[in-house]
């Protein structure tokens, strides 16, 4: 399908165009992303647990076996992403996720990144819908391209580090509009860093923090295909999300007592 340069901005900026003379597909990517946006805009600061099964399919070989599972904290906070080992012993931090595995698949930005990157910064454009069915609900799908100086996307591996850019497509509810799902794959892959192929799918629903429901990511999925035929497959959990509050206590202790002689 040859992409439409077609961008929610058309829609509502100047008046060049009246909602009777748009497509309704346009309309209703419109509605959809005017929602989604609204929804990742008044996230509160909160955290969640975010549980990491990872898998991987040697080559020349047809199954998937366990490699570990890894647990971690993750907050957004400040419009930032942070990570933290479970436990609160160490604050959150913007580190790499790397640090805490050897070897496989791992990455940053599956929390907030992506659905921010489409529907808050509105980057790329979407070229077309069809209705579909996703997580036993009637859904719209839209299809959309990232370039690669708008999509913020990194990849590493031993050979080194390259942006790229993205494809892929998003799901709404056809009655409510919600967003339901994110799909999204790597291309433009530089010929160096020995990817065949990289994809991320996100699962999104309401949550309730604080006094609100909130729509964040509750699970993900990540698969990664090397040149050589080695797969690495990604299974996420998000559990456990509440608001974020930092504290600060500040103590006067004016009734120390001093400290006893020394002994001669």
């Amino acid at each position: 399908m040859r992409p439409l340069a077609i961008t929610v901005g058309l829609l509502l900026g100047g008046g060049l165009l009246y909602g009777q003379d748009l497509p309704q597909w346009v309309l209703q990517l419109s509605r959809v992303k005017r929602q989604a946006r609204a929804e990742f805009e008044r996230l509160p600061d909160f955290a969640c647990i975010e549980t990491i099964n990872r898998f991987q399919m040697r080559p020349n070989t047809s199954v998937f076996k366990p490699v570990d599972t890894i647990r971690l904290e993750v907050a957004f906070v400040g419009n930032q992403e942070l990570v933290a080992p479970p436990g609160g012993t160490v604050g959150f931090q913007d580190i790499d996720l790397r640090r805490f595995t050897y070897g496989g698949v791992m990455g940053t930005g599956v929390f907030s990144a992506v659905a921010r990157n489409l529907f808050v910064n509105d980057n790329g454009r979407t070229t077309g819908m069809e209705e579909d069915r996703v997580l036993d609900r009637p859904a719209l799908k839209f299809h959309f391209v990232i370039p690669v100086n708008q999509s913020g996307y990194t990849l590493n591996s031993s050979a080194g580090s390259g942006l790229v850019g993205l494809e892929g497509f998003f799901w709404a509810d056809a009655e409510t509009l919600q967003l339901l799902r994110i799909e999204e794959h790597a291309v433009d892959i530089p010929a160096g860093l020995n990817f065949q192929e990289t994809s991320t799918t996100v699962d999104y629903a309401k949550v309730r923090i604080g006094s609100s429901d909130v729509l964040l990511p509750r699970t993900a999925e990540t698969l990664v295909v090397n040149t050589d035929g080695w797969r690495g497959r990604n299974v996420i959990e998000f559990a456990g999300c509440r608001e974020y509050v930092a504290e600060t206590s500040i103590r006067f202790d004016t009734d120390t007592p001093p400290p006893p002689p020394k002994k001669k």
